[in-house]
């Protein structure tokens, strides 16, 4: 009896017909984890991709949707939660999850699965750019600012025509006059060290080593002439300008190394250099005047600029001397 009121309430359920139709539709990318009675939830994930007629290296950004439907769907609306995103900004995420679920409760009381998942090829198509910097440069990618009316537009065509950027198969962004710069500095080192390998150990059979995404140290697959033909990035030509709070943090580190100065805790190398030396400059005679060609040229006496440590000409007085003094040892009193 138990068990036919269960099946009952299943087949009045309309979250399996509608599960039916979403693996007819999206085939393999849907993944259902079925709970095992009428009331455990659903798990239902699918990574999206924009809407690119299946051209995959112009899709730059992605997400897995993870919806956890509950027994009392579709009266009670699915939790939403965003993983793996790859290209979009916690910004973004944020305004994507908000949407979702504005979505889904706008529609309660009717199946909204399919329109939840379609909603998100929407929006990634609208914002098929990276966000973020490029790690080699550390320079964004420069793109025209999304409009108010929809805060997740941004015109593709702009920068496509300012800048060219390189999307990895690891879902990494840099632009493509930087990647080839690393990949060539890279294909470099690697040679260097296998022939030093070579030189040091005894000749083996040469492996094939790739060059590494510097993010996630994937193997990249790169054409290096494509990536150099590429043009470099604009830089920002905005100057640096510290904010009022910068400078007062400048300003305390200023007097706090002042007063370590003043009292001996701070080391300057050059002073500790010179600390036991002596300089000795050219001296002239009182009353002589250089001059080029003129009288009093043959008494001008003056010394070349000498460094001597202080230490090392005691110690050369102090040789001399004894040197004088065993000379007078050896010599009869009358040579005297």
């Amino acid at each position: 009896m138990a068990a036919a009121d269960e099946e009952a309430e299943t087949t009045d359920w309309a979250l399996p017909p509608e599960v039916e139709v979403l693996e007819s539709i999206y085939l393999e990318e849907l993944r259902v984890a079925r709970g095992r009675g009428r009331w455990e939830p659903w798990e239902i994930g699918i990574t999206l991709h924009p809407a690119t007629a299946q051209d995959q290296d112009s899709q730059y950004v992605r997400f897995t949707l993870m919806l956890s439907v509950p027994p009392q769907y579709p009266n009670k609306a699915p939790e939403i939660s965003i993983r793996n995103p790859r290209g979009l900004s916690d910004e973004q995420i944020q305004k994507i999850s908000q949407t979702l679920r504005s979505v889904a409760e706008a529609r309660l009381g009717t199946e909204v699965l399919y329109e939840l998942i379609e909603k998100g090829k929407e929006i990634l198509t609208d914002n098929n750019i990276p966000h973020g910097q490029c790690v080699i440069c550390l320079y964004g990618f420069q793109a025209t600012q999304p409009s108010a009316q929809r805060p997740f537009k941004a015109a593709p065509s702009p920068l496509q025509e300012r800048e060219a950027f390189t999307k990895t198969q690891c879902y990494h962004y840099f632009h493509s006059h930087c990647l080839a710069r690393y990949a060539q500095h890279m294909e470099e080192e690697i040679l260097m060290q296998q022939e030093e390998r070579e030189q040091h150990l005894a000749p083996s059979p040469r492996q094939e080593v790739g060059v590494q995404c510097p993010v996630c140290r994937e193997t990249l697959v790169y054409d290096l002439c494509a990536l150099k033909a590429a043009p470099a990035p604009q830089q920002p030509l905005e100057l640096y300008r510290p904010d009022a709070k910068t400078l007062q943090h400048q300003e305390e580190l200023r007097l706090i190394f002042k007063r370590q100065q003043e009292k001996g805790g701070i080391i300057d190398p050059e002073a500790e250099r010179n600390r036991y030396f002596i300089s000795l400059q050219a001296v002239w005679h009182q009353g002589q005047r250089p001059g080029k060609g003129g009288p009093g040229l043959q008494d001008q006496a003056w010394s070349s600029a000498v460094g001597l440590p202080c230490p090392f000409l005691i110690w050369w007085l102090l040789s001399f001397s004894l040197q004088l003094l065993l000379i007078h040892a050896k010599l009869p009193l009358s040579h005297w």
